[in-house]
C-alpha cells in the first residue's frame, strides 16, 4: 500500500453542518492520540477487526473537505500493521490465529474504499483476492442444516455461518462488480442474498445472526446484521436497476429504525457505525432525509452522553472509537455522493504529507497528531455472548 497525501475534494452538494466534520477530526485526534503507540507504529493488543476499523476511520476523515489531520498517511500505518497477518489472500485475526472472514470483508472494503479515494489497482486486486477466499469458504455440504452460506471462521470449534459473513461478502463481490462488470462477482453475491434470506430472515423482515453446524439459529438481531444487507441491496440496485432491491433496502432500514428506536447507545457503537454508514449511503441515493436524522440523532446522543472532556474519546478502546469516527466522518461526508465514494477520482490536486513507515519506500515524514498513548486496553474480538 503505497503512502498518499490528501487529495482535493469537491464540497458535498449537501454538506452536513460543521460540527460533524470537527468531531470527526476531534475523535481521529483522540484515537491517534490516545490508542496508537508512536513508538512501535501499532494500535497495542488490538486484533485485525479493530485495526480495520481505525483504517475505515482514517479514510472517511481523510475525505472530508476543508483542512484537517494527515489521515491518509495514517491509514497505511494501519495496512501495515495488518501485513504480518496476512497468509495468502487472507488476513489471520492475529499472528498464528485463526481466519475470520468477516474481518477479511471488512478489509476488503478498506482496501475498495482506499481506492476510491486514491487509485490502487493493488488494492482492488487483494479485495478480489479476499473475495475468492471468501467463495471458497462457502458451505458445499449439502447435507448441512441450511445448507450453504459462508463459514464465519477457520475454527475447527466454530461451524457457524452468518449473516455478517455471507452479507457482507456480497457487499464485497458487488463493489468489485461495480468496477469490473465481472459477472462472476454478481452471481456469487446474488447467491449470498438468496441464503441469507433463506436462513437468517426473521419474521419482521430483519436478520438473525447465524446458523450452526447443527442447524440450532441464534435469532439475535444486531444492528450491523441489517447494516450489511442494507448495503447489499443498494449496491444491486445500483449495478442492475433493479428497483425491487432498493424496495428491499428501504424496507430494512425503516424495519431496523423501529425495532432499535429507544436503545441505540446500548448497541455497540461498532455495531450501529456499520448501519448508519449504510443507512447514509441509501439516503444519498433515495433522498429520504429521515434516515440522516436518524443517524444524526445518534451521532448527538453519543457525543453528549459517552465522550470524555479529558481524552476526547467516546470509547477506551480501538473499535468503539473508531466506529465514532466513522461515523462522524460519514455524517461529514453526506451529499457527497455514494456512488462517488465508491468510484475512483482522479488523482490530481495530491501532495505527499508525512509517513506511514519504512516499506514501499516511506520515509520518516511528520508525526501529525499521534503522541504515545496514555494507556490502551485490550481491543480484541467480541465474545460469542457479546455479539
Amino acid at each position: 500500500m503505497a503512502c498518499a497525501g490528501l487529495l482535493a475534494f469537491a464540497a458535498p452538494a449537501h454538506a452536513s453542518t460543521p460540527a460533524d466534520s470537527d468531531r470527526a477530526v476531534a475523535s481521529y485526534v483522540a484515537m491517534e492520540r490516545y490508542l496508537f503507540d508512536q513508538s512501535s507504529k501499532t494500535y497495542p493488543d488490538a486484533l485485525a477487526w479493530p485495526v480495520s476499523q481505525a483504517v475505515s476511520a482514517t479514510i472517511a476523515v481523510a475525505a472530508i473537505p476543508g483542512p484537517h489531520t494527515d489521515a491518509a498517511a495514517y491509514a497505511a500505518f494501519g495496512f501495515d500493521e495488518l501485513d504480518p497477518w496476512r497468509d495468502g489472500a487472507l488476513y489471520e485475526a492475529s499472528s498464528g490465529g485463526f481466519v475470520y472472514y468477516d474481518d477479511n470483508e471488512w478489509i476488503a472494503q478498506d482496501l475498495l474504499d482506499w481506492n476510491a479515494y486514491r487509485r490502487s489497482p493493488v488494492s482492488v486486486a487483494r479485495a478480489a483476492a479476499i473475495f475468492g477466499a471468501v467463495i471458497r469458504a462457502w458451505d458445499v455440504d449439502t447435507s448441512t442444516p441450511c445448507a450453504g452460506g459462508v463459514y464465519w471462521t477457520t475454527s475447527p470449534d466454530v461451524q457457524d455461518r452468518n449473516t455478517v459473513s455471507t452479507a457482507n461478502g456480497a457487499v464485497v463481490g458487488l463493489r468489485l462488480y461495480a468496477l469490473t462488470h465481472e459477472p462472476t462477482y454478481l452471481y456469487w453475491s446474488r447467491r449470498m442474498l438468496d441464503w441469507v434470506n433463506r436462513c437468517m430472515l426473521a419474521p419482521n423482515g430483519m436478520y438473525w445472526d447465524h446458523v450452526s453446524a447443527d442447524g440450532t439459529v441464534d435469532r439475535t438481531e444486531w444492528s450491523y446484521n441489517q447494516g450489511s444487507p442494507i448495503a447489499a441491496y443498494l449496491l444491486l440496485y445500483e449495478t442492475t436497476h433493479d428497483r425491487s432491491a432498493l424496495a428491499r433496502a428501504e424496507q430494512l432500514a425503516d424495519g431496523t429504525l423501529n425495532a432499535f428506536a429507544g436503545r441505540w447507545l446500548s448497541e455497540p457503537p461498532e455495531f450501529a457505525a456499520i448501519f448508519f454508514r449504510h443507512l447514509l449511503e441509501l439516503a444519498e441515493v433515495d433522498g429520504r432525509t429521515q434516515y440522516v436524522t436518524a443517524a444524526q440523532t445518534y451521532a448527538d446522543a453519543a457525543w453528549g452522553t459517552m465522550r470524555d472532556p479529558q481524552t476526547g474519546l467516546l470509547s477506551s478502546d480501538l473499535l468503539g472509537q473508531a466506529a465514532f469516527v466513522q461515523l462522524y466522518a460519514h455524517l461529514a461526508l453526506t451529499g457527497s455522493g455514494a456512488a462517488a465514494r465508491r468510484s475512483p477520482p482522479p488523482a490530481v490536486g495530491s501532495k505527499a504529507r508525512g509517513s506511514a513507515g519504512a516499506r514501499a519506500g516511506r520515509g520518516p515524514g511528520r508525526q501529525g497528531p499521534r503522541t504515545p498513548p496514555a494507556r490502551a486496553g485490550r481491543n480484541g474480538r467480541s465474545s460469542r455472548t457479546s455479539r
